[in-house]
């Protein structure tokens, strides 16, 4: 089974169209459909559904999808960890980023993890909350930073810093005759807010602040994927946005106020996510790490 038609089915799968996914590679559609055609011949199953230029995933081409995924990532993994033995690396961490956390703390954990063991490769991969859960449920990842509150079975969730919120708001705008932002004054102006499926931690955070209070979601007039183009649609006046302190100081703009929120507005934790399973002592000291940079006493 050849790696290039594994990762030849999975763009058909993901383009519903040999045309689409031709394009794609830069091959022409006929090499493309006999390459699919061979690897169907060689597991014996029909992967996929064809019918007047249209094509279908069958249940095995679905389940196939899986494997092909896990397949692909295990040979990336297995290049990856043998790429850093031959660079003198002795460990490796593979570590998920969700909802766009790069904060000061973590540049912090990072090149403290370099300095008292050089010998271990820290790897950041960025991802959505949902593509974290499967990444660790297929031993894609180690661990992963989030600030989705919810539980899961089978994970474990360790807090390893938290953050005060912050509203960003445009130079002339009412709200900045506060000197702190209650969430009702939010609740009455259109929000720029981190985009639902990217940066789900922080979406559902959000609303579960408005939902204690019971108070109604605010407008919104533009979802965004991290904190630098909510400062930038801030600063031009589509709205006000919400965010992590530590961030928002990051992306200093000369139009745009920083406010604290009120006192009643809880901190906002950020988890190092795990499987729950025996950890490696390379995880175990990188979480250690984590806590101690956070100001927290390891759990």
């Amino acid at each position: 089974m050849r790696i290039r038609h594994l990762r030849y089915f999975l763009i058909v799968a993901d383009e519903l169209s040999f045309a689409r996914a031709a394009a794609r590679v830069h091959i022409e559609p006929s090499p493309l459909s006999r390459a699919i055609k061979d690897l169907e011949a060689e597991l014996g199953v029909c992967l996929l559904q064809r019918s007047r230029g249209r094509v279908k995933l069958t249940w095995a081409g679905e389940v196939f999808r899986e494997e092909a995924r896990r397949m692909l990532a295990f040979m990336e993994g297995a290049r990856s960890r043998v790429q850093a033995a031959a660079r003198g690396y002795r460990g490796r961490l593979r570590i998920g980023l969700t909802d766009s956390l790069a904060q000061p703390r973590l540049t912090r954990l990072l090149a403290r993890c370099r300095e008292e063991e050089p010998l271990t490769e820290v790897k950041i991969v960025e991802m959505t909350v949902n593509e974290m859960v499967k990444a660790l449920d297929h031993d894609e990842i180690d661990a992963g930073f989030t600030v989705h509150p919810e539980r899961t079975d089978g994970f474990v969730k360790e807090v390893v810093w938290t953050d005060r919120p912050a509203i960003a708001i445009p130079r002339n705008h009412p709200l900045l005759s506060l000197d702190k932002i209650p969430l009702e004054e939010v609740a009455r102006h259109t929000l720029i807010l981190c985009d639902p499926e990217r940066c789900s931690g922080g979406y559902d955070l959000l609303r579960s602040w408005f939902c204690k209070y019971a108070l109604p979601l605010p407008s919104i007039s533009e979802y965004v994927s991290g904190h630098e183009p909510m400062m930038m649609l801030v600063a031009a006046g589509y709205g006000i946005g919400v965010g992590l302190s530590s961030q928002v100081a990051l992306c200093n703009h000369p139009d745009v106020i920083i406010r604290p929120v009120t006192d009643d507005v809880p901190n906002i934790a950020t988890f190092l996510t795990t499987l729950n399973k025996p950890r490696s002592d390379e995880l175990n000291r990188f979480i250690t790490r984590a806590q101690q940079v956070g100001e927290l006493a390891p759990a």
